[in-house]
């Protein structure tokens, strides 16, 4: 994914429409680029209401998108789940709340995101931070921005360094 379509993309989200799941969507493409789909798969399982799999499960409910073993059946003993993202507004900062320490504590992988900022857990603790604003560094946004395209291609190429079945 190029910056100038990131930047776009988040601005309109941003300006038109500045709910989650414009934040969800776009997130997803990023990631989806980022991950190999011959061995994982990227499922969003924001919906998910009763009779669930607990693979997919916190205390706190499901997370919005799930890292999966290409072999997992939902319901079934066969996969893995190896990560969870967490995808709030642009509007909303990234904090940590009971949700967060739920979802962040319940995985290997959590990778914690308004979109704007990036936030990426191993094992409970946080490993790496990108907040992709230029210049004004603010946790959360309800005007346009400019991306830092320097941030944005570390955090690219960071997510390409993810060991997601380890």
């Amino acid at each position: 994914m190029e910056k100038e379509f990131y930047q776009r993309n988040i601005n309109n989200i941003i300006t038109k429409c500045p709910i989650e799941t414009g934040v969800e969507i776009l997130v997803y493409r990023m990631l989806d680029e980022c991950i190999d789909d011959t061995e994982l798969s990227l499922v969003a399982i924001d919906s998910l209401k009763n009779d669930r799999d607990e693979r997919l499960e916190t205390e706190k409910g499901p997370p919005d998108i799930a890292v999966l073993s290409n072999d997992f059946v939902y319901k079934d003993t066969r996969g893995k789940c190896y990560g969870f993202i967490e995808v709030k507004s642009t509007s909303e900062s990234i904090r940590e709340t009971e949700q967060f320490f739920a979802e962040s504590k319940a995985i290997k992988h959590f990778i914690y995101t308004n979109g704007l900022v990036w936030k990426y857990y191993q094992d409970g603790e946080l490993k790496k931070e990108y907040n992709l604003i230029k210049g004004k560094k603010i946790p959360y946004s309800i005007i346009p921005v400019e991306i830092d395209e320097n941030v944005f291609e570390a955090l690219k190429a960071f997510m390409l360094t993810i060991k997601w079945d380890d």
